[in-house]
Formats: structure tokens, C-alpha cells, sequence
């Protein structure tokens, strides 16, 4: 029998990788927290792709009760910083993972190459040493491009920055400066 795990998901794009590693191992459930997400628009495309693909997969869809999108709330609290985002979504991704009987979880921040992939890994350490579950490091990177593109073929939705406001501006003043 399979063991359940709580994967974070922070787009389908990211997730596919991870769930093409940990499919024949783990029973998955996709867990959606991720109020980073600028804008509004955004949030909700990327949350819809997740969600699509969740459904294809026949994967169990969770996110955090009562939600409301409030990017300023985000950005007042500490936002568009790294170590404060990954602190963040891991923290409730470790707390669900431990309110819903799931023994370990894992992000699908792991499987991007533009993450800070030693930071993401030591925040899901003490988030699930603290809410008492285990957390499952696997480098999900080899499988990104192919999972990425095996979505982009399916026509999901597949966004061009990592998520907040700093680097939706990084990102499009690079392509502006060219």
C-alpha cells in the first residue's frame, strides 16, 4: 500500500515533475496555498491550471479553508521575499499535512530551477520538524523541463515569473531591456 503525501503545489508547470517522480511510490494529494501570487488574474490562472490537472490525474485537490486572495495583505506582512515565502507556504503546508493525518509532505518548489532550492529545502526541514510530520526532500529538477512542456503540449497554462510583483518586474524589465 502506498503511503499518502501532501505535495504543496506553487503551479501544475512545477508539479508535474514531482508527481512523475513520486506516482509509482506515494498516494498524492495536491495542497494549493500560495498568496504570493500577483496578481489577482495570475492567482487564479495558475490556481485553475492546478486544479485542471489535479482532476486529470484523478489527484485530490486541498487548499486553506476561508482563503481570500489579498495580495497587499501579502506584501504589508513581509512578501516578495524569498525566505519569508517558502516560510510561509511550507508552514501551512506542514500544518495541513498534520491536521489531515498526512505523516509527510513535500513542495513542488523542489522542482523549479529558479528557486533557492538549499532554502526551500531547509524551510520544509524545520516547518516539519515543528508541526511534527515528516518532510520528503527529492530534487525534482531533472524532470522539470519534460514535465513542463508535456503540460505546455496539453495546453495548460504556463506562467512566465516565479509569482510575486518583484519578480513579475524582474522578469518583464529583462525582456524589455533586450
Amino acid at each position: 500500500m502506498k503511503r499518502g503525501l501532501l505535495l504543496h503545489i506553487c503551479c501544475a508547470p512545477c508539479s508535474a515533475s514531482a508527481v512523475k517522480m513520486l506516482q509509482d511510490d506515494y498516494e498524492i494529494s495536491f495542497y494549493w496555498h500560495n498568496p504570493n501570487i500577483y496578481d489577482k488574474e495570475e492567482y487564479y490562472k495558475r490556481k485553475d491550471a492546478a486544479q485542471k490537472y489535479a482532476q486529470t490525474l484523478g489527484i485530490k485537490f486541498f487548499e486553506e479553508e476561508g482563503f481570500v486572495y489579498d495580495y497587499d495583505n501579502w506584501l504589508s506582512n513581509g512578501g516578495e521575499n524569498c525566505g519569508f515565502c517558502y516560510d510561509i507556504r511550507l508552514e501551512k503546508a506542514a500544518e495541513f499535512a498534520k491536521n489531515n493525518n498526512f505523516e509527510i509532505f513535500t513542495t513542488s518548489l523542489l522542482s523549479s530551477p529558479y528557486q533557492k532550492h538549499d532554502l526551500v529545502a531547509q524551510t520544509g526541514r524545520e516547518k516539519a520538524e515543528k508541526n511534527k510530520v515528516d518532510f520528503l526532500y527529492v530534487d525534482f529538477r531533472p524532470a522539470f523541463y519534460d514535465g513542463k512542456n508535456s503540460l505546455r503540449r496539453q495546453g495548460y497554462y504556463i506562467q512566465k515569473y516565479c509569482g510575486c510583483a518583484k519578480s513579475y518586474n524582474e522578469r518583464f524589465a529583462v525582456h524589455e531591456a533586450k
